[in-house]
């Protein structure tokens, strides 16, 4: 718990628990920016549209405004 110092005495004050994190890649669970490759990138009239392919084979496609990225369609590469 951190403390915050007034005059001479510590106050202790609560932490916020922050939620935890959904996974970037629903199908392996990688959670790292590093974890993607860029395949390609558009402007559009929405904002930039994202297509990515996760270390595991899973494509993404997500749209990325000024409020943040969200992911609008996913799928898994067929396994051979």
């Amino acid at each position: 718990m951190k403390q915050i110092l007034t005059g001479s005495t510590a106050v202790p004050t609560p932490q916020t628990s922050q939620p935890p994190k959904k996974p970037l890649c629903t199908y392996c669970g990688a959670d790292g920016h590093e974890d993607f490759q860029v395949l390609s990138r558009h402007r559009t009239s929405v904002g930039t549209t994202v297509w990515l392919r996760c270390s595991c084979g899973a494509l993404q496609v997500r749209v990325v405004t000024g409020a943040g990225a969200q992911i609008i369609a996913r799928g898994r590469r067929a396994q051979a």
